[in-house]
């Protein structure tokens, strides 16, 4: 009768932890940066539009170069628009994309 001791590891699933703890912050140091640049642009894209109007209705002072500035901006509010879907779908996008890369794998 033999026996024999196999000293074989067992397989590991997933990342190490280390990997796994810098993957994880840099996941979510992006996600929130994408999260907040997406808000800045949403709110660019609806204040630039009414800025100079709610400005002249509570009359409130501002430069003439201010409202040039506004009133040209606001021609491209489907631009910040566009960047503020771009964002959050990116963010969406990391997210997915990190937890599928720290789950343990089959």
């Amino acid at each position: 009768m033999t026996s024999s001791f196999s000293q074989s590891q067992p397989a590991q699933r997933g990342p190490s932890p280390t990997v796994a703890v810098v993957v994880g912050v840099i996941a979510v140091i992006a996600v929130f940066t994408l999260v907040m640049a997406g808000i800045t642009f949403f709110g660019l894209a609806i204040a630039f539009p009414i800025a100079v109007p709610i400005a002249e209705a509570y009359h409130l002072p501002i430069r003439a170069a201010d409202a040039a500035l506004a009133e040209q901006f606001a021609g491209y509010w489907w631009v910040f628009a566009a960047l503020a879907l771009a964002s959050f779908v990116g963010a969406a996008v990391t997210a997915v994309k990190a937890i599928g890369a720290l789950s343990p794998g089959d």
